[in-house]
């Protein structure tokens, strides 16, 4: 899971084209955390997954690599 984690999350950073630090700031979480998910050291908490997740607007099972489809479903 942490790989498939760590990529996506490199990619979708890559993608907004904002740094580490502008992402954990948004996020309201450390740069040294953020930096510790992309490479694979540490894996976030149910709640900073959810909060990723909403930050990119995709789903916790495209992040964790269980989908390819970024979201599923729609809100309501």
């Amino acid at each position: 899971m942490i790989l498939v984690f760590s990529k996506r999350l490199t990619y979708l950073r890559k993608e907004s084209e904002l740094t580490q630090d502008e992402i954990s700031k948004k996020l309201n979480i450390s740069r040294l955390a953020y930096t510790h998910y992309e490479n694979g050291t540490y894996e976030p908490s149910i709640q900073t997954l959810e909060l990723i997740a909403d930050f990119y607007d995709v789903s916790t099972d495209f992040l964790l690599g269980r989908t390819f489809i970024r979201k599923p479903y729609p809100k309501y």
